[in-house]
C-alpha cells in the first residue's frame, strides 16, 4: 500500500511543472486582489464580464494560495498542493484500513483509483484545499454509519470552513444530509439527531461573506451555466482510454456491493457510493471525489472474495522504506528547481510582448488557458482581457460565442474586431491561429513552443 501511494506522490511531484493552469493563476490573482482591494463584489478585470456581480465563493482558498506565493512563490504553492492531494488519497486508504481492509486489498483498489484521481487532482486550484476536507467528512460519516456518536457533528464546522474554499462543499453537505435521512428512515420517524444532520449542513453553506448571493451562484454553476462547450472538465464522463479506470471502479463497485448485500455493507456506504458515482459521470471534474469514495469503501469488500494471505512483513517494510526514501529524494529534487521550471508553459517574455503590442488602451483576446496568467503577470491589462476562468460571470450567449471563436466557427470574426492582440497556444489553438491569419493582417509579437502573441497591423 505504501509503495502504491508513494509512487503516486513521486509521479505527482515530478509532473508539477504541468500542474499550473488557468485555475491556479485565477486563484493567486483573486487572492492578490483581495489583499489590495478587499473582497470583490463586481468584476473589473475582463471585458466581457465587466461590471457584473462577482460572488467570490472561493475567497479563503484564494487568499491561502496567494499567501503561499508570498511566502515561497509558485513553487511553494505547487508543493503544498501536491501534499494536499496526496494526503487526501492517503486518508481515504486509511479509512479502508480502519474498517478492516487488508493492505493488499487497499493496494488493488488503489491502482485504478490513482489512474482516475490523477488527471483532476494533479492541477493546482482552490479545489486542492477541499480534497482533505472531503476525506475528513467522509471518514466521520462512514464511522458513524458503523458506530453512531456525537463526533459526526464535527462535519458541520468542516462544512463552514469548506463553504469558503470551494463549491464542492455541496457534496459534503449532501453526504451529511444523506446520513441524517438514513438515520430517520431507520428510526421510522423524524428524530432530533436526524433532522440536525439533514438540515444544518445547508445552513452551514451560507456561513460566508457572500451568504445572500450564494444561492444564485450555486444555481448558475450547477444549472444555469453550461460550461461543457468551453471546458472539457465540465463535459460528461464518456468511455475513453483515460476514463476506463472510472468505469472499472463503478462497475466493480456495484458488483461488490450487490454481492455482499445490505447485511455486510452499511446503507450509507452503498448510497454514498452510488450518489458520487452518478455525479462523477455527470462531469469529468467530479471523478476525483468518486475515486476517494471508492478507495474508502471498496477494499473491505474485496477481502470478502478470498482467504487472508500471509504478508511478507520484512519485504514489505523494506519496500515501504525504500519508496518513502525515493519520495523524499523526489521532493528534494523538485524543491531545488528554479521557478521557471514550474512556469515554463507561461514564459514572462510572452506577457511582456502582449502588453507592448496592446499599447496603453488595446484589448487582448486570450484563449481559455491564458487570460488569468496575463492579468496576474501584467496588472495594467486589468479590464482589457476578453475573459478569464470565471465562466460563471458570463452569459450563455457569451459562452457560446467564445466556443465559436476558439473553434473558428460561425460569425467569429465580428466578435474579434475590437481586439488588437491575440494570445494563443500554438498546439491546441493552431486552427484558430490559421483562421486569424486569413481573416486579419497580423504580425507575430512573440512565439515560443508554449505561447504565441499576435498583433493586428
Amino acid at each position: 500500500m505504501v509503495v502504491v501511494l508513494a509512487t503516486f506522490a513521486i509521479v505527482l511531484l515530478v509532473t508539477l511543472r504541468r500542474g499550473l493552469g488557468g485555475d491556479g493563476w485565477l486563484a493567486m490573482l483573486a487572492g492578490r486582489w483581495i489583499v489590495q482591494h478587499g473582497l470583490p463584489t463586481h468584476d473589473s478585470l475582463t471585458v466581457m464580464a465587466h461590471g457584473r456581480r462577482w460572488t467570490d465563493q472561493q475567497w479563503l482558498a484564494q487568499l491561502g494560495l496567494y499567501g503561499l506565493w508570498r511566502a515561497g512563490g509558485v513553487k511553494l504553492a505547487l508543493l503544498v498542493h501536491a501534499f494536499l492531494a496526496t494526503g487526501a488519497l492517503t486518508g481515504a486508504a486509511l479509512i479502508a484500513r480502519r474498517h478492516g481492509a487488508t493492505a493488499r486489498s487497499v493496494t488493488w483498489v488503489a491502482i485504478p483509483v490513482l489512474l482516475a484521481y490523477y488527471p483532476v487532482a494533479a492541477v493546482l486550484r482552490t479545489q486542492s484545499f477541499a480534497l482533505p476536507l472531503f476525506v475528513a467528512t467522509l471518514w466521520l460519516l462512514l464511522d458513524d454509519a458503523r458506530r453512531p456518536s456525537r463526533r459526526v457533528f464535527a462535519t458541520l464546522p468542516l462544512i463552514v470552513l469548506w463553504a469558503n474554499l470551494h463549491g464542492s462543499v455541496l457534496l459534503g453537505a449532501g453526504l451529511v444530509a444523506l446520513a441524517g435521512l438514513i438515520a430517520m428512515a431507520k428510526a421510522r420517524r423524524p428524530t432530533p439527531r436526524g433532522l440536525a444532520l439533514t438540515l444544518l449542513p445547508w445552513a452551514c453553506l451560507l456561513a460566508s461573506p457572500y451568504a445572500t448571493h450564494l444561492p444564485a451562484y450555486y444555481e448558475k454553476v450547477l444549472v444555469g451555466g453550461d460550461f461543457s462547450h468551453l471546458v472539457t472538465e465540465w463535459a460528461p464522463t464518456t468511455l475513453q482510454l483515460v476514463t476506463i479506470p472510472v468505469f472499472l471502479l463503478a462497475l466493480g463497485g456495484l458488483w461488490l456491493l450487490g454481492r455482499n448485500g445490505r447485511a455486510a455493507v452499511p446503507v450509507f456506504d452503498q448510497l454514498a457510493f452510488l450518489a458520487i458515482a452518478v455525479i462523477a459521470f455527470q462531469a469529468i471534474r467530479n471523478i476525483a471525489w468518486f475515486a476517494l469514495v471508492a478507495l474508502a469503501v471498496l477494499p473491505p469488500l474485496v477481502d470478502r472474495l478470498r482467504a487472508p494471505i500471509d504478508e511478507p512483513r520484512r519485504l514489505n517494510r523494506i519496500l515501504a522504506l525504500s519508496m518513502l526514501g525515493l519520495t523524499g529524494v523526489a521532493l528534494g529534487g523538485v524543491a531545488a528547481k528554479q521557478t521557471n521550471w514550474f512556469t515554463h508553459s507561461f514564459p514572462a517574455p510572452a506577457a511582456n510582448a502582449a502588453v507592448r503590442a496592446a499599447g496603453p488602451h488595446g484589448l487582448v483576446f486570450a484563449t481559455s488557458a491564458y487570460g488569468d496568467w496575463l492579468l496576474w503577470s501584467e496588472a495594467q491589462l486589468a479590464g482589457r482581457v476578453a475573459f478569464d476562468a470565471r465562466f460563471e460571470l458570463l452569459t450563455q450567449a457569451q459562452l457560446l460565442e467564445i466556443a465559436r471563436i476558439e473553434n473558428a466557427a460561425g460569425d467569429w470574426r465580428a466578435a474579434l474586431r475590437p481586439y488588437r492582440v491575440f494570445v494563443l497556444g500554438p498546439g491546441p489553438d493552431a486552427t484558430l491561429e490559421h483562421a486569424l491569419r486569413r481573416a486579419f493582417a497580423l504580425h507575430v509579437a512573440f512565439r515560443s513552443p508554449q505561447v504565441v502573441v499576435l498583433r493586428r497591423g
